[in-house]
């Protein structure tokens, strides 16, 4: 305790209260950014799964367009069928 004091006979109670608080803030913007840092990894994990959910529907609703154009006697959209698999034409190279 006597040391505490000494330091701040030392270098005055201004400087040694904006230290102190500088100490205040740094540990409670440590606090808040692990917080935050929380809350984004649990939003990446459900922005993760929509997106997962988005890619099925989607290879879902080519799978009965083509079903449904295959009953119909049309000849199926191949364009749409390689823009799924990520090609721009269709090609399987």
């Amino acid at each position: 305790m006597n040391d505490w004091v000494q330091a701040i006979e030392t270098i005055g109670i201004p400087a040694a209260g904006a230290a102190g608080l500088g100490y205040l803030v740094w540990v409670l913007f440590k606090s808040l950014i692990a917080d935050i840092h929380k809350k984004l990894d649990t939003q990446q994990g459900m922005i993760v799964a929509l997106i997962d959910r988005i890619r099925q529907m989607d290879n879902d609703m080519i799978r009965i367009d083509a079903m449904c154009r295959a009953a119909m006697g049309l000849k199926p959209d191949i364009d749409r069928i390689a823009r799924a698999d990520g090609k721009k034409d269709q090609r399987k190279d």
